[in-house]
């Protein structure tokens, strides 16, 4: 009975995969370059725009991938120096300071998306594009 029953839970589990893929893909969203459409020949402001619009672009995933790496760099030191101290005291202060990192980014970056839609701001923070449902 026992093993009826985790054949059938393979088998389920098996086709999972063929379910996901089969279902329709949504179209993706419309993307824009910001950045480019910047005409930085009018004015001083436009050429600040252009400026703060590409470090935003580039900067910003960056920072987000050096914290992330600087965790899990803590985490792989943590765990294969178990014999170690030292370096046990170091990997979890890469965990932590890691942690601290994505806090602020995140905690930020909520924020300014707090503060813009308060004030009807359009701001350049780099966002996942959500698909519109239809209703």
């Amino acid at each position: 009975m026992k093993k009826n029953i985790l054949i059938i839970i393979a088998f389920i589990i098996g086709l999972l995969p063929f379910l996901v893929f089969a279902a329709p893909q949504p179209s993706p969203a419309p993307t824009v370059d910001v950045c480019s459409s910047i005409n930085i020949k009018a004015n001083i402001g436009n050429i600040f725009n252009w400026a703060s619009c590409t470090i935003i672009k580039s900067v910003v995933p960056l920072l987000f991938t050096l914290a992330t790496a600087a965790f899990i760099w803590g985490i792989t030191q943590y765990l294969l120096n178990a014999d170690n101290e030292e370096k046990r005291k170091k990997g979890k202060s890469y965990m932590i300071w890691g942690i601290i990192a994505l806090f602020v980014m995140i905690s930020m970056w909520g924020l300014v998306g707090i503060l813009t839609k308060t004030f009807g701001v359009q701001t350049l923070i780099p966002q996942l594009s959500i698909p519109k449902s239809s209703q």
